[in-house]
């Protein structure tokens, strides 16, 4: 599929078996997709999203993973890529004329290891471990999504203490941050613990730009823009660009996405320049 042509396309939302993590049947009357990405340092958890969903008051929504998948169509050729996979639940509803209108937040798979799922007294990763296995088993242990280590791992030159009141997903990203590792989220939601990437997942260019709206530079080292969708492409991921006439020239490092799910996938990205892009 080159998802930089002319395609079709429609959206699905299927319910997701935690113990098998396959769909286990479609969620109807889904009116609105947006998913939000953010690799800062304030949002470890990377993912959240909204759906909204329209139906009878008599069969309310139960929480529960979902998975959003795009099928595409180009040139008679069709393809499914799933988008995001995130635990959904009503927290926001209002009744209009015997209808129901429900508002449902996504979490990240990592919530699981997250806010009071704390680390313990005298937890620490020992020096000497391989710290991204060490990684993958602290959250294999805690969440419903299947982790995988990418790459043979590192080992960890110094042991690392964490403080009583840390979360495990905390805790995992003071192992990974400092040794040039991450966190990253499939949109099967599977997570994979990685190096960082040193090459460009996504090129900007005149041959082949997916830019829609220029991009707007903020002054310090950032720029945010609109594109058409590409898979692969999430918080950390790198972006080569050679458009100066948007303002951009160089390598950056992807920040955060909103994914809006409609006639394709629009994005908008924040990236920041790694090199001398600005």
């Amino acid at each position: 599929m080159d998802w930089t042509g002319s395609y079709s396309s429609s959206f699905r939302v299927s319910r997701v078996d935690p113990r098998t993590w396959e769909p286990c049947g479609d969620v109807a009357n889904v009116d609105e997709i947006e998913v939000n990405r953010d690799g800062s340092d304030d949002t470890p958890m990377l993912e959240t999203a909204t759906i909204k969903v329209t139906g009878d008051p008599a069969d309310p929504f139960e929480p529960g993973w979902l998975r959003i998948t795009m099928d595409a169509v180009q040139d008679g050729s069709a393809e499914s890529v799933a988008i995001a996979t995130l635990w959904f639940d009503s927290s926001r509803g209002r009744y209009d004329r015997g209808y129901r209108d429900d508002e449902l937040d996504g979490k990240s798979v990592l919530w699981q290891a997250s806010g009071d799922v704390k680390v313990g007294d005298g937890a620490w990763a020992p020096k000497g471990v391989n710290g991204a296995r060490w990684c993958a088993d602290a959250l294999a242990a805690l969440v419903d999504a299947p982790v995988h280590v990418d790459g043979d791992g590192f080992e960890l030159a110094e042991s690392i203490v964490f403080d009583l009141d840390s979360s495990v997903l905390a805790a995992v990203w003071a192992v990974l941050g400092p040794n040039g590792w991450m966190l990253e989220i499939d949109g099967r939601g599977e997570i994979h613990v990685r190096e960082k990437p040193t090459d460009a997942a996504l090129v900007l260019d005149r041959a082949g730009s997916c830019i829609l709206m220029p991009g707007v530079d903020y002054g310090d080292g950032t720029l945010t823009y609109s594109r058409e969708w590409e898979p692969g492409v999430v918080p950390f991921s790198l972006v080569r660009a050679s458009l100066p006439q948007h303002g951009m020239d160089g390598m950056f490092e992807v920040v955060s996405q909103t994914l809006a799910c409609g006639k394709g996938v629009t994005v908008e990205e924040t990236v920041k320049a790694v090199d001398d892009a600005l």
